[in-house]
Parts: C-alpha cells; structure tokens; sequence
C-alpha cells in the first residue's frame, strides 16, 4: 500500500454538510442523531428529541424563588432550559435521560417551561446532521450521491419514489440541450441511456442534496404544497396603481385633464366656505324682518305679560346663531316702571321652533338699566313666562354692560345673569364689575329686595382719591328707601362699620351712625386735599345727617357729631412748645411741629366749618386744652391753653392760632 501524507485540506462553513464532505474525501454522517452517552438511553416515545423547552415568566421567577421549585433534580434541569438546547443536548448535560424527561414533563405540566414554536431556517437545518424517524430505520440515500453504502442496489424506479430525501434542482431553463419534458418509455430509449452517468462533484456540481421534509417544502410545484397567499385588496390596489402610473398614460380626447393638488383643493374648499358664508349674511341681512315684528311683540306680550315694543329685528351669526331685537320696551311707559333692553339677544333650541312653546337656550339683555322697580317688574315678567300657557321659555338669562341705580346712586357696565329657579322664576340678579373687584347680588322678597354689595380694591372712579382695601354692605330697598343694616369697610389703613339709610323719594338724603378705628390721619388728610400735615392713628364716633338737591353735593351738606381720639402723632405747622419759649422774643411762631402721645376731643361738622372742642393733648411734659375751628376755605382760628411742668412756673400760657392751615401763626395772649 501506497501510504503518502496528505496536508488536510481546511475547510471553511457551509450550510450543506454533504458538501463539506465532498471536499475533505469523507463519509458523511447522516444519522438522525448523535445520541451517545445518556442521550442514547433516552425513550423516543416519551418526548421528541429534538423538541426545544424555553422557560416561561412563572420559569423565570421559580430560578430566584427557592420555594416555587424544591426538588433539587427538577431544579437543576430548570436552570438548564435556555431556549437553545434540545431534549437531546440537555440529556447529555445531565448524564440521566429519564430524570431529565420526567423533570421537563412535570416543569411543563406546572408551567415553568413551554414548547418553542418557532423553527429554524433552511441553513441552520441544513447543518444538522440528518434525523433518524421514530422508527429507527434510516431513510435511503440518493442513487445519485457519489458515496453511500451501494451493496443493496435497487431499482431506478424506488430510487426516484416518493420515499426519498432528496431532489435535484432542476435542469437550468437557459442551458442548451434541456432534456424533453415529454414522458419518455425505457423501449425508446438506447440501453446506454439507462446506465446512470458519472456526474461530476464537489463544488462543481450542480446538484443540492437536501433533507426529504425540506424538498417537500419547497413549493407547491415541486412538493404539491398549498398555494400562494392570495394579497390582501389594499395591496392589489397598489400594484394596479404603479402599473398604471409606470405603464398607462392617459389618453387626451380633445379636453384638459386637471391635476388638482391638496394645497389647491384645500384653498377651492376654503373660498367656497367663504362664499356660502357670505351668502348666508346676506341673505340674514337683506330679509324683510320688518314685516314679522308685530307677530315677535304679540309673542313677547303674551310671554311677559306686559306690553311689548321692538324697534328692529334681524338674524346675527356671530357669536352664536340667534333673533336679535333692538330697543326693547316692556311695561306701560306712562307709568314709568318700565323694562328698556337696548339689545335682546335669543339663542332658540332648533328642536322647539316648530312646537307649540318655543324654548331659547339662552336670552343675553345688554345695555339695561336695573333700579329696584325693574327688578319687581322682571320678576313678575319671568312669573307670566313660566305658566304653561306662555308661548316662549328660557333656560339661561346673561347679562352685560348693566347699570343698577338706586334714585340717581348706583354702579356702571356690570355684567352676570339672572338666576333662574327649576320652574324658570327669577331668584336673584348676580352681577360684577369687568376687573371683578365689585360683586353685587340682589334678591326680590315679599319685603322689599335684599341686597348685597362687596368690594375689594375697588374706587369709586378711576380717578378717585378714596380706594376702598375692602367693604361689605347688606340691606333692604323698600320702595325708595334703603337701608343699610351692616356695613363693613377697610379704608385709610383702619376699619368703618355702622348702619346708613338712603332715601330718594325726595330730595336726596342720607342718615346714619358710623365707628372707625385706626385710620390713617395723613392717608385722610391726603384724600380731603388738605395735604399731610397731620399724622396718627384717629378712633371715634360720629352719628351724621345730609340732605342736598342732588348726590353729588350731598357730603358737602353733612352735619355731623361726635369724638374722636389720636394716637401717637404730631401736629403739622403747629408748634405749641416753641411759642412758649420765645413768647418774649418774637410776637408770632410760623412752621414747627407739635408731636403727641395722645390727642383727644369732640368734633361737630357742619356745611360751613370743622369744630374741634374740649381738644386735651399729652406731649411729654407739656399739656395742652383748647378748641380750634377750620373754616370751608380752610382758614384756620383757635386758642390752646400750654402748660410746662417741667418749670417752676407751671401755670397755663395762652397761645393763640390763627392764618391758613396750611401756614398756621402762633401768638402768646
């Protein structure tokens, strides 16, 4: 024997196995499986071999928790299922086929484990090595292959029967000399043609041995498998419509095709919008509303239960679709307690329009005037609307640019609604001011109408001196009379509260008693005009009265008694302990000021002048009494009695006051 060393040729990965057998001159192994070790005691009627266990999420938990899995066989065959592993390879891992069987089984009934359903692809499969069936027998192997065990030959009609594992690509379509797919019979053939012929291997080869189950699974023509999936209709529609914009183009008959562009039909469906709008405001504005306008006022006479009169009426679209009607007049206007609406909006709902009883979702009255007999008369209007008879009924009433007067007092450009109680009667008239620093609320009783006024930051004008941190009224109007029972107010960095009563029957006039506590003297003096020359924190009380022939020159008319106490302040261009000591040098004392613990008196205004009286100042050591009076032109005249104990001589000294207040003069008598 020739024996001659060979370098073994490398060989480098390739998914068919026979083909790696070919170039290294071996016999390939095609055995089912490599079962050797404990692998080879396992019982195929048991489990598949080739089956693949991958843990669950339970799996998962039962690795960290000891107490989920306890038996120490089962466990260890947990830890080894990683998805990858068949039976086969964990059997050969654990060295014990049947332990690890019955421990996947079990792992699998408790639902540790579970079956993989995915397979692998064609080339991973085709670097398995071939699989023995359940019955143990291997299949045959191709008459075609170049090794194999060829002592058994048999025919070449079992050799091509279904029975085998392989099949040969077919005869390329371009390559000249194609064999006739004609069926041809061993008669008509030449005795040459039935020996097989050497075909060439190796890389060379045309040939591709794959397993029998792959060869079955290659297409329905070759293994008569099912058809194709039918596309779904969303994809046939894509590929008619390629084909038709790559194959087909259209046809032009003598017209014009437009190609219309989202931008261009979004800006065509934009103006014809306009356009139907436009038509729609006027066709609302060039209706002749004027000819339906008796037929609304009977309508609203019937509802309201008073007489009703519309200047005009026509359809508005904005904000909201609705009948808007213009000088609105409900009551007799003889007797003065009429209702005068500048502009009634109505917002119907479309489902009643055809009913007998029309229902608006909401009715918006701007540019109202409210006094307390508009509000009874309101009253009794919503009353008449809420019988069954009625032919009109409102859901919500709002309202804006409202003015609420009481005899010639009252608040401008409120706004809110009215509230309405279930069976549509009126309960109250809440309204506020645009910054909502006024909140006004008044109920229609059997007494009278109750009323609730509250500020906070609020001035009487935009321009006013006086601005109110916070105040609170509650009262009753009856008729032309209110009444104030509480008034709560923050103002001057103190506190007012009393009770007040406005009447306007008459000439206006005003009574009532009030109590402050703690109010800003400089503040004060700021907001009368007289400047800031006095300072301390002023208490008192002071009942007052006035009546004057209009509200605007009703303070000026103020007759007013009481007493008052300062704390802690001084005296601006008053300068008392001065003109004591230079009593003997100069005849008058001009500037200064005179600073105390404590200022006390009794207080009486008139139209004419302030009065202060039985006026007791502390300063230290001095001590002072006396009586001043400030005329309307702020003209200043007084006496006070100056008394130093801290001299030997502690005997009164007269200082007379006189000048402006502004630059009051000092002289000793």
């Amino acid at each position: 024997m020739n024996l001659q060393w060979r370098r073994p040729q490398r060989l480098f990965p390739h998914p068919n196995k026979v083909h790696n057998a070919i170039l290294s001159n071996q016999k390939p192994n095609i055995s089912t499986h490599c079962r050797h070790g404990a692998a080879e005691n396992m019982d195929p009627e048991l489990i598949d071999p080739e089956l693949i266990y991958a843990k669950t999420a339970s799996g998962e938990e039962a690795m960290l928790q000891r107490t989920r899995v306890v038996q120490r066989n089962v466990r260890m065959v947990l830890i080894l299922v990683d998805g990858n592993a068949t039976v086969a390879e964990l059997c050969n891992k654990t060295g014990n086929a049947q332990l690890t069987e019955h421990a996947l089984l079990e792992l699998e009934d408790d639902g540790f484990i579970e079956r993989r359903a995915d397979e692998d692809s064609v080339w991973i499969r085709g670097r398995k090595p071939g699989q023995k069936g359940k019955g143990g027998s291997a299949q045959p192997v191709s008459e075609f292959s170049v090794f194999g065990d060829r002592e058994t030959p048999e025919s070449g009609a079992s050799s091509l029967s279904g029975d085998d594992v392989t099949r040969i690509i077919p005869f390329p379509e371009g390559r000249t000399g194609r064999p006739s797919t004609e069926p041809l019979s061993s008669s008509s053939l030449p005795p040459s043609a039935l020996t097989p012929p050497h075909y060439p291997v190796g890389p060379q080869s045309g040939t591709v041995f794959l397993p029998k189950a792959e060869a079955m699974s290659e297409g329905p023509a070759a293994a008569g498998g099912t058809a194709p999936p039918v596309p779904s209709l969303w994809g046939r529609l894509q590929d008619w419509l390629s084909e038709v914009g790559s194959d087909l183009k259209p046809i032009r008959r003598g017209q014009v095709r437009l190609h219309l562009t989202w931008p261009v039909v979004i800006v065509l469906g934009v103006l014809s919008l306009s356009a139907l709008l436009a038509l729609l405001v006027l066709i609302a504005w060039v209706f002749p509303y004027g000819r339906y306008l008796p037929e609304v006022e009977a309508a609203l006479a019937r509802s309201t239960g008073q007489s009703a009169r519309v200047d005009q009426m026509h359809v508005t679209l904005y904000p909201m679709p609705g009948l808007l009607l213009t000088d609105v007049r409900l009551g007799d206007q003889g007797k003065g307690d009429a209702v005068r609406i500048a502009e009634l909006r109505l917002q119907p709902v479309l489902g009643t329009l055809l009913s007998s009883k029309v229902l608006f979702r909401e009715m918006a009255l701007s540019g109202i005037s409210l006094s307390a007999k508009d509000v009874d008369s309101l009253a009794r209007i919503f009353e008449s609307a809420a019988r069954q008879l009625a032919d009109a009924g409102v859901q919500r009433v709002a309202i804006a640019q409202a003015n609420v007067t009481f005899a010639g007092l009252g608040f401008d450009d409120l706004s809110g609604e009215f509230e309405l109680s279930a069976d549509g009667l009126l309960q109250a008239v809440s309204l506020h001011s645009p910054d909502r620093s006024l909140q006004l609320d008044a109920r229609p009783t059997a007494n009278g109408l109750v009323v609730s006024v509250d500020g906070l930051g609020w001035r009487p004008s935009p321009r006013s001196r006086y601005r109110f941190d916070s105040f609170s009224l509650k009262g009753t109007i009856d008729g032309s009379v209110l009444v104030i029972d509480s008034m709560d107010m923050r103002v001057f960095d103190g506190r007012v509260s009393g009770a007040l009563i406005l009447r306007g029957d008459g000439p206006p006039a005003m009574a009532g008693e009030i109590t402050f506590e703690r109010i800003n003297s400089k503040r004060f003096s700021e907001a009368l005009g007289i400047g800031e020359q006095f300072e301390g924190d002023a208490a008192g009380k002071l009942k007052f009265s006035a009546m004057s022939p209009k509200w605007s020159t009703v303070f000026s008319a103020v007759h007013a008694d009481g007493e008052f106490t300062m704390s802690r302040g001084s005296l601006g261009g008053i300068d008392l302990p001065e003109a004591v000591r230079r009593a003997s040098a100069t005849p008058a004392t001009l500037g200064g000021a005179t600073r105390f613990e404590q200022l006390s008196g009794a207080i009486r205004l008139t139209p004419d002048s302030y009065r202060f009286s039985r006026l007791v100042l502390h300063a230290g050591t001095m001590q002072s009494t006396g009586q001043l009076e400030v005329s309307r032109d702020l003209q200043l005249r007084g006496r006070m009695d100056v008394q130093m104990r801290a001299r030997t001589d502690q005997s009164a000294t007269p200082v007379s006051i006189s000048g402006s207040l502004k630059t009051p003069q000092l002289q000793i008598r």
